[in-house]
């Protein structure tokens, strides 16, 4: 089973110079990374509707066969809409099933909402358009319960001083709005001068409002979150647990003298001295324990 282990970056812009990709997917190694994500972007209110408007993911294989299969790479598929009328768009379409997570670009409020409540999706992400839409307490839980994750881009902050007011803002709305619950950091570098390493991200963590357990969670134990939740969305898979009584018969017939039997009073009493929550006692819904790097 995948188990997604390892620092994630969630968000590298597509290049089509392989040369400087594959530039920034070696320092993303070098650093210790091991999950990225390759983001390419459909922008539904531009596009033409016609078809299946969506891009096709990248091929990924040349990439990993550059980086002798150190890095997980995986496809990423980023939303960018102002209607919820996008869904007739991302149901319908083959190609979405190709990328390993969705993530969305709300441009108003109302789409934000949308986003919360009803857009299957991995992630909730922002542009430069979009990195000061208002933002609602009530929605933002409504996101966390669904495990949709806030994502913070480090990169634009360093590289411009106004993108950098404005994500440090948006970072603080996530910690007034939600204590900064299911708050992703990613980097969005477009060349391998803008990657920073685990120590120096869960440090600009503390700048963007996050406690220092946070700061770790944003890049380590969270992406590994999405990534389950994704990989499920994707082949919808979920949990059985089949238990197997000895000395069970695996048939629906029965004798006359089975189905006429009456049922004993003790049998009932039995039934009702059982513990209620003794079959809810592994079922309480947490993953197991994250054994978390020390950054």
């Amino acid at each position: 089973m995948n188990k997604f282990t390892g620092f994630s970056d969630l968000c590298v812009p597509y290049n089509s110079s392989t040369k400087e990709l594959l530039g920034i997917l070696k320092e993303l190694d070098e650093l210790g990374f091991k999950n990225v994500a390759i983001e390419q972007i459909y922008n539904h209110d531009n596009c033409d509707k016609k078809g299946d408007p969506i891009p096709a993911p990248v091929d990924l294989r040349t990439l990993s066969k550059e980086l002798s299969g150190r890095l997980r790479l995986l496809n990423r598929l980023t939303i960018v809409y102002t209607e919820g009328n996008v869904t007739l768009i991302t149901t319908r379409s083959a190609k979405l099933r190709g990328y390993h997570l969705v993530a969305v670009v709300p441009i108003t409020e109302d789409a934000f909402q949308h986003a919360c409540q009803t857009m299957s999706c991995d992630i909730i992400s922002y542009n430069s358009d979009t990195v000061r839409i208002k933002m609602s307490r009530k929605f933002y839980f409504v996101a966390v319960n669904r495990n949709i994750m806030f994502e913070i881009k480090y990169a634009p902050a360093i590289v411009n001083s106004n993108d950098r007011k404005d994500i440090i803002n948006r970072a603080h709305k996530y910690h007034s709005y939600g204590k900064s619950k299911n708050v992703i950091i990613s980097s969005e570098a477009r060349d391998r001068f803008q990657v920073r390493g685990p120590y120096d991200i869960a440090n600009l963590g503390l700048i963007f409002g996050l406690s220092e357990e946070q700061s770790k969670n944003a890049i380590l134990a969270l992406p590994r979150k999405v990534l389950i939740n994704a990989d499920a969305r994707r082949h919808g898979k979920a949990g059985v647990v089949i238990s197997v009584r000895q000395g069970a018969v695996d048939s629906d017939d029965y004798s006359d003298s089975e189905v006429n039997e009456p049922i004993s009073d003790s049998d009932e009493e039995e039934s009702e001295e059982m513990d209620p929550d003794e079959d809810m006692q592994s079922d309480d819904g947490q993953e197991p324990p994250l054994k978390i790097a020390k950054i």
